[in-house]
């Protein structure tokens, strides 16, 4: 049976890691926006996964990840990424491992125009050497279009995600299981 002391300890741990986690997902969007490709290899596992909701995008191992983040964010100008909602959960089973989902936005600045997308990241973080990091993270996209689309209707469209040439559905809400029995419950 563990004391008072040592199950104070544990409670703080928790605490100290998710802060650590959130300050991880903060420093994220600053490395892209700053181009610290450096910091930013420094951020995920060597054997981590980053990858898009669709899987137009799979890259394997922190080497596949800063190639695809060097060679992309040439395409940008000025970019402004920000994290908004972030849950973390510590895994019960796994010690130095958590999961976590960041409700994002991010403007683009790219070929005269300026791109809005509001994402969802999925994360798993593991504690590595002495620090968090990204174990593989998920992009799931809401909407990424031109932001004058945007605010001429774009959000009640079915096409949101107008991505490098590209233009189709986004991979949320409509793909939720929730969203279909909403709306199967409602009609």
């Amino acid at each position: 049976m563990k004391s008072a002391t040592e199950g104070l300890a544990e409670r703080i741990g928790r605490l100290e890691a998710r802060e650590e986690i959130r300050d991880l997902v903060v420093r994220y969007g600053m490395a892209v926006d700053d181009r610290d490709i450096e910091g930013l290899a420094d951020m995920f596992t060597t054997d981590a996964v980053f990858r898009h909701g669709d899987g137009a995008v799979v890259n394997e191992g922190r080497q596949a990840i800063v190639d695809f983040y060097a060679d992309r964010l040439s395409s940008f100008g000025a970019t402004y990424h920000y994290p908004h909602s972030h849950l973390v959960e510590m895994d019960p089973e796994r010690a130095g491992w958590a999961t976590g989902m960041v409700n994002a936005h991010a403007e683009l600045g790219i070929g005269g125009r300026t791109l809005v997308t509001g994402l969802r990241y999925s994360d798993q973080y593991r504690f590595e050497g002495t620090k968090w990091r990204f174990a593989e993270r998920s992009i799931a996209m809401i909407y990424y279009m031109d932001m004058a689309e945007l605010a001429d209707g774009g959000l009640s469209e079915p096409d949101r995600k107008r991505y490098f040439g590209t233009v189709g559905p986004s991979e949320l809400p409509e793909s939720l299981d929730t969203w279909k029995r909403f709306f199967a419950e409602v009609s």
